[in-house]
């Protein structure tokens, strides 16, 4: 776990650490050090500020924050109870959440800004690791800070992985559909022929109601508009039809870089298919 003070924040990050006079992005963390790549190889920058430098786009993968609280003083409950120390001239605070992602992911670091108009802003930050797609994660955070928490609140939460930042929940969901449309945008801007690609994705949901469970298919057809997003999808096979409503779900939510002729972007057909697998 570390911190920083008078963090900038932006619409989107990355995250990095401050190291002889530049910036190098965190790939994860440990309870004391920030991880960085140096010579192909995954090493603690000790004594490191991490920082949120302002990106131009998010990673197009979602955590959806199902759950939290936070909480100040030696009061605080966390999963290990109530503070067990003094707290004289030093702070306490705790984080509890339940998390969801819905797709594997893996090194996810976990971002909270606390914010205070006397002393700036303080990042912290936890190393999530592993998500299994549409498994809860319960994460609770203890941290006693070198200062006291007076007027201090929970700014924000953030998700990197290899320190580019996920959307999460915490997002309103008007505002992460505008920036995947600039994040499509952009991708057209150069474009002259290019053919239709997948930009943000979801795995469906393996269907609770098949018992025993068994590995399956599904196709999913549909046409993709312009602006990258599903129009009429169907079922066109699966293996069994709860397959395909999970299918077809999931896909609804998907987005494309739109196919490109004589550089504009055009809509086209295509035919999806996934595969289920239990856990």
């Amino acid at each position: 776990m570390l911190a920083a003070t008078a963090v900038p924040l932006a619409a989107q990050n990355v995250l990095g650490v401050e190291h002889d006079g530049k910036v190098d992005i965190v790939r994860r963390a440990t309870a004391m050090d920030a991880l960085v790549l140096e010579g192909g190889a995954t090493v603690p920058r000790e004594g490191s500020r991490p920082m949120l430098k302002p990106a131009s786009e998010y990673l197009p993968a979602f955590i959806t924050v199902l759950e939290h609280d936070f909480q100040k003083g030696a009061r605080a409950i966390s999963d290990n109870g109530a503070a067990q120390v003094v707290l004289a001239n030093s702070g306490r605070f705790v984080f509890n959440a339940k998390l969801e992602s819905a797709r594997d992911l893996d090194d996810v670091v976990l971002a909270l800004v606390l914010e205070s108009k006397d002393i700036g802003n303080s990042v912290y930050l936890k190393d999530l690791g592993h998500f299994n797609a549409h498994e809860i994660k319960r994460v609770s955070i203890d941290q006693v800070t070198a200062f006291r928490l007076l007027g201090v609140r929970l700014g924000s939460v953030h998700f990197f992985i290899a320190g580019k930042e996920v959307f999460n929940s915490t997002i309103s969901g008007t505002k992460w559909e505008t920036i995947l449309d600039r994040m499509i945008a952009a991708r057209l801007k150069t474009a002259q022929d290019a053919a239709l690609k997948a930009l943000y994705v979801i795995d469906p949901v393996y269907p609770p109601s098949l018992k025993p469970k068994v590995t399956g298919k599904a196709v999913i057809a549909c046409e993709v508009d312009e602006h990258g997003k599903v129009v009429n999808p169907t079922v066109s096979s699966a293996t069994d039809p709860a397959f395909g409503a999970a299918a077809l779900e999931a896909v609804r939510t998907w987005r494309f870089v739109p196919a490109v002729k004589a550089g504009h972007a055009v809509a086209s057909h295509a035919e999806i298919p996934l595969d289920f697998a239990p856990r």
